[in-house]
């Protein structure tokens, strides 16, 4: 009993040692250690505490927490004792696990937090380290700090969202997360529609993100059926600059559904990553093809006529980085009552790093004077591609600002177009090296073939085959990707079935980013023997070691010259083998020579 009390005195007064230290240092650092004179010292047991940039979800003011603790000791298992918070929002925490050693193990902690505070903080964590005998052991302290997580506080009960922030990051994309364009949603009344609504995130990233469609009765600004109580739909996850989600929703649109294409509002909520809520609106549109007329009873509120795009063309089906192309867009006044003047439309690249810009002498800024109610207008610019752009879609902003005719109100609008940009492939080979010198009937040949890609795109799925009367692959050869910048090395085996002097093609098969084929051919000689040839011509000299040679040498171990082996079969046996010795250890020499050379 005596012996457990001064144990715990101990660790009393370790850490209370170990707390004054912290407290005096009055900084963010690790702490040092104090270990009692018979502990292991931190060499023989090292503990680490990571919780991998994990964020935890505050709930009533307290928070559930997992850290990952890895016992690195060889020796001791450890024991979690008490947990020191220290900085932040962490008022107190506690824990207790044991951790053998060489493991790792998911520890789970409860903290308190303060009633405000950052979203930060540090836990140093003490571990017991029992050593010694296992029935009467020694008791040694070691510490780790785990400090890699943040706390995601709950809004409190009064906060309402910031409304129509500023620095609203999310806007609606013109492409889906595969870059492909979504259009409009088109139906007449009565159909059911699918409705994809893609967000894009424009600066630092969000999560918690919230979509609700604007419900109202009037027809006109909800051409929808009614069916729900609650539309909203959420994205679980945190989103980046420049990632797409999407949302879909299947709606009705309505009977009383009038013709024309509306605008469809969906409010739009999420918090930033300084925890801040905020919230925004959104619009997409929908063509409703058939439906009713509009109703003559005129509403006394102006509404504020828009212009989208109503379809584009880019001069080229590929685009490769570096070039010049045309863009054509037809843009459209949507309101049935308003004329529009003084319309100014800026094309600029979304992402600000100047992949995409006017060409040569060109310009990014179009005017037109008039676009009248319901009318179009179809407008074309030269753009640039930078030469260093990646292979993949880009977007252009296309600001819109503009005036109604009847009352010089100002207005502004904003689209967004989509446009691949490809890389042209480069890849340089060098001619096959063939590394035996004479090729023999139905044996292997080694090849190597040398692929650079000199491009800046990677290329995929590369396969080498060999063309040719009578030649073939021992086993076929898949390179995979061919990154840019890099190079291949295909080694390869080919069994010639005709003797002679052979031409032969090394084919090298590949694709693009988006799946376009390509191909090298490149030309090589074989120079193939048979090994069998010049045997027929031996039958003919059987008889010439007995009877058919008068006066002949015979065996006289033989009986009968005619029945027995004749003596230059065996000549010609021991000539073969030798023969297959010689060339074996020739084409073992030439394999070791390249694979020395692979090696340097």
């Amino acid at each position: 009993m005596k012996r457990v009390i001064t144990i715990i005195l101990a660790m009393a007064m370790a850490l209370s040692v170990f707390s004054v230290a912290y407290a005096e240092n009055g900084e963010s650092n690790k702490p040092s250690v104090t270990y009692p004179a018979d502990a292991p010292t931190p060499d023989n047991c090292s503990i680490t505490a990571k919780a991998n940039g994990r964020a935890f979800q505050e709930n009533a003011g307290s928070v559930n927490m997992t850290i990952d603790i890895e016992n690195k000791s060889n020796d001791y298992d450890v024991i979690l004792a008490a947990i020191q918070p220290s900085g932040g929002c962490i008022i107190s925490a506690s824990g207790n696990d044991t951790i053998p050693k060489k493991s790792t193990k998911a520890v789970n902690i409860t903290a308190t937090l303060a009633s405000s505070g950052n979203t930060a903080g540090i836990l140093t964590l003490i571990f017991n380290v029992p050593y010694g005998d296992s029935s009467n052991p020694s008791y040694g302290l070691v510490t780790a700090v785990c400090d890699d997580f943040s706390i995601v506080r709950a809004p409190s009960a009064t906060e309402a969202p910031k409304k129509e922030d500023s620095e609203f990051r999310i806007r609606t994309s013109s492409v889906d997360s595969n870059g492909v364009c979504v259009l409009t949603p088109s139906g007449d009344y009565g159909d059911q529609l699918e409705v994809r609504l893609p967000l894009t995130c424009t600066n630092g990233y969000v999560y918690d993100l919230k979509v609700t469609p604007v419900l109202s009765n009037d027809i006109e600004k909800f051409p929808f059926d009614i069916d729900l109580v609650d539309y909203t739909l959420s994205y679980p996850g945190s989103i980046g600059r420049g990632q797409v989600v999407e949302f879909l929703y299947h709606l009705r649109l309505s009977k009383k559904a009038t013709v024309g294409v509306k605008q469809v509002d969906f409010n739009v909520t999420y918090r930033n990553d300084e925890g801040d809520l905020k919230s925004g609106t959104v619009s997409l549109f929908v063509n409703v093809r058939k439906g009713l007329s509009p109703t003559s009873d005129k509403d006394t509120t102006t509404s504020v006529p828009k212009l989208i795009i109503e379809s584009y063309k880019l001069s080229s089906d590929k685009i490769y980085a570096g070039e010049t192309f045309d863009l054509e867009f037809t843009i459209k006044n949507t309101s049935d009552s308003t004329n529009l003047q003084n319309v100014q439309i800026h094309i600029k690249d979304a992402g600000e790093t100047a992949t995409i810009v006017p060409a040569s002498g060109g310009s990014n800024t179009l005017y037109i004077s008039k676009i009248g109610k319901g009318q179009s207008s179809s407008q074309k610019v030269s753009l640039q591609t930078a030469p260093d752009a990646t292979a993949k879609a880009y977007t252009l902003n296309v600001d819109f600002s503009y005036e109604s005719a009847s009352t010089n109100a100002a207005h502004t609008a904003n689209e967004t177009i989509a446009v691949p940009i490809l890389q042209k492939i480069r890849l340089k080979c060098d001619e096959p090296t063939v590394y035996d010198d004479v090729s023999y009937l139905d044996s292997s040949t080694s090849m190597s073939i040398k692929m650079y890609n000199m491009g800046r795109s990677s290329i995929y799925n590369c396969i080498v085959d060999v063309e040719g009367n009578g030649l073939k692959l021992e086993e076929s050869y898949f390179g995979g990707t061919l990154s840019a910048g890099s190079t291949l090395a295909a080694d390869i085996s080919v069994i010639p079935s005709e003797a002679g002097d052979i031409q032969g093609t090394v084919v090298i098969s590949y694709e693009d980013v988006y799946g376009e084929p390509g191909e090298e051919r490149l030309p090589f000689t074989l120079h193939v023997e048979d090994p069998n040839a010049g045997m027929e011509n031996m039958e003919g000299m059987e008889g010439m070691g007995g009877d058919g040679m008068e006066g002949g040498m015979t065996d006289p171990g033989m009986e009968g010259g005619s029945k027995g082996f004749p003596w230059w079969g065996w000549v010609i046996g021991a000539g073969a083998l030798g023969g297959g010795g010689f060339f074996g250890f020739k084409k073992f020499k030439k394999r070791r020579a390249r694979s020395l050379e692979d090696d340097v």
